[in-house]
């Protein structure tokens, strides 16, 4: 997007603003609290999954990002606030973790420092849930004497915690020390009695912790100590990915509650209607089978479909707008190749799975063609086959190919469903992200396309079997072979590490990984997605504002420097700042 001349200032456009807003309107992080009533769509799914967040019981809200993990948490956080029969519910997000993530590589107290950060989190989230609470109940209650800590104390401690920058002082290491989970939930307890609640509801948002598996094991010890009587533990996790180390079993611990919509359930287009009617009104101007097919490409993630209306709202109010079918292939094209860049992106945050994840990709496009092949052979008949079976002995012995389907599972490209026995062979199935499909022109005659017909075979039964593969028929047995970890040599001497290897069998240093945050911050800030044309072209060439994302967020004034550059006003670098936190939510959660 060009950026059009502004003089100093100057306000957004009309059609910078609509963008700003419907981005931030996708997220449920940016409602206001008390919008979430008339923004949640209530079918038998979502009160089911309400009730399992506000009810008893260790909980842990499955599904991929966009599926409406947070949405439901804060609305579940708003239905306790209401009713004085529900809970007393204490809402955290935990997307923050990976600023704690190079201490893992420079500090031996890393996992302690990351326990208090996780109990100071908890602490200040319950201190505004207990004052929330209290005024929506018309009680008056001394805070800072009933949780015994000092808010503020806390909050330094997190930045601190979050700087990573020196060891804690005496003072912070003493504040510390009494954060334990035993205080923790005594605080729980005491402040659920001065509410008249009976039970208290933690719901920790975003604790996939994907980029610290080091981490990730300590958090659900820490999840599992805090679940008792009265006190119950929610956590949203991803699908497949989540590693929960050896001593919390999830299918024991807790119950597992998949929110991610499956496009097969009957009332799947009814469910994406409520969500447009309530999240994005153009979508009732569009025409009903255009409708309906961005509803199926969305795939269950509401956040895709609110995404993808827009996109087409926003290409027929264009200069130049298109036809309505090429417009509509334009969008969901566009869609897939963002989809795909937000999966190939895994390699870096995790370039120890870099090929892992370029074969996925080659594994994904393989399914989608020979699914579509499928369904172009079935346009004149009544069913459809969005199913493929993928024999089992080759992923469950293929440690590689399983966690391949399982990185694709996680950013959603992949649904999975139970297996399936044909004959004495057993096969995993899958259905591939249903846009990718309408992409391929699967649902239409060759050479043809038909919005009308597209729609007809997406409502038509399955076929009775999925399209049935091996994962050597996916891939060549050269490209299975050669799955692996990438990973990073020895940091000391640079000799190429052992798969497995703890120390370097070279200098006996201890081998460590690189550090995505350390990598992230290294980035240029003009090559931050995002931004315009013209904001890259600005900041690459200002000498008076840094270059790298670290350097840029060490700024104690972003946007005074920001400024600095003609023609950059308050709002312009508002923008700015807002696209860089934005891009780093995004990158490192």
């Amino acid at each position: 997007m060009t950026e059009p001349e502004l003089i100093i200032g100057a306000p957004l456009s009309t059609s910078e603003e609509e963008e700003v807003a419907q981005v931030y309107e996708q997220r449920a992080d940016h409602l206001e609290l008390n919008t979430f009533a008339q923004n949640t769509v209530l079918t038998n799914d979502t009160e089911e999954w309400i009730r399992a967040l506000t009810g008893t019981g260790a909980k842990l809200l499955v599904g991929p990002r966009g599926c409406g993990k947070t949405h439901l948490m804060r609305f579940a956080f708003s239905e306790c606030q209401d009713n004085v029969e529900h809970p007393l519910a204490i809402y955290t997000n935990l997307n923050r973790y990976y600023r704690l993530e190079p201490l893992l590589r420079k500090r031996p107290d890393a996992i302690p420092m990351f326990y208090t950060w996780v109990l100071s989190n908890i602490f200040v989230a319950l201190h505004e849930a207990l004052g929330a609470f209290a005024t929506q109940q018309g009680v008056i209650i001394d805070r800072d004497s009933l949780l015994e800590l000092n808010v503020g104390d806390v909050q330094d401690l997190i930045g601190t915690l979050e700087q990573s920058r020196r060891p804690l002082n005496n003072t912070e290491d003493e504040l510390a020390s009494r954060l334990t989970v035993d205080r923790i939930k005594a605080f729980f307890l005491r402040s659920a009695d001065a509410l008249s609640r009976r039970r208290v509801v933690l719901l920790l948002d975003d604790a996939a912790l994907t980029l610290t598996p080091e981490y990730l094991s300590h958090f659900f010890d820490i999840f599992r100590a805090l679940k008792a009587a009265r006190i119950a533990p929610k956590a949203s996790v991803y699908p497949g990915t989540t590693e929960y180390g050896p001593s919390f079993h999830a299918a024991h611990e807790a119950d597992s509650i998949f929110v991610w919509k499956a496009v097969t359930d009957g009332n799947y287009l009814n469910f994406m209607a409520d969500i447009g009617r309530k999240r994005c009104p153009d979508a009732a101007d569009l025409p009903e089978e255009t409708r309906t097919l961005l509803a199926y490409a969305a795939f269950g993630v509401p956040r895709s479909f609110m995404s993808l209306v827009q996109n087409y709202v926003k290409g027929r109010k264009s200069s130049s707008p298109a036809t309505a079918q090429s417009l509509l292939n334009r969008v969901i094209e566009d869609f897939c190749s963002e989809k795909m860049r937000e999966y190939l992106s895994l390699r870096e945050k995790k370039p120890q799975l870099a090929t892992i994840i370029s074969v996925g990709a080659m594994c994904f496009n393989k399914i989608v063609s020979d699914l579509a092949e499928a369904n172009q052979a079935l346009a004149d008949g009544t069913t459809r086959q969005i199913y493929v079976g993928i024999a089992a002995e080759g992923v469950d012995r293929k440690p590689y190919v399983e966690r391949m389907l399982r990185l694709l599972e996680e950013v959603g490209m992949i649904y999975k469903f139970p297996s399936v026995s044909h004959g004495d062979r057993e096969y995993v199935r899958y259905v591939p992200h249903l846009a990718a499909l309408q992409n391929q022109r699967a649902f239409t005659r060759k050479g043809a396309f038909s919005p009308k017909l597209s729609v007809e075979i997406l409502q038509r039964p399955d076929e009775k079997h999925a399209v049935r593969r091996s994962i050597s028929t996916l891939l060549e047995a050269e490209t299975i072979d050669g799955l692996g970890l990438d990973l990073p040599n020895c940091l000391n001497c640079h000799t190429k590490r052992v798969e497995g290897a703890k120390y370097c069998f070279q200098c006996g240093a201890k081998l460590t990984d690189e550090s995505s945050y350390d990598r992230v911050m290294q980035s240029l800030l003009a090559d931050v997605p995002g931004l315009t044309d013209w904001q890259r072209e600005k900041l690459s060439q200002a000498s008076s504002v840094p270059q790298t994302i670290g350097e840029f967020l060490a700024l104690q004034d972003r946007g005074t420097t920001l400024r600095t550059i003609p023609r950059i006003g308050k709002i312009r670098a508002a923008t700015v700042i807002g696209a860089v936190e934005a891009y780093l939510e995004e990158y490192l959660s």
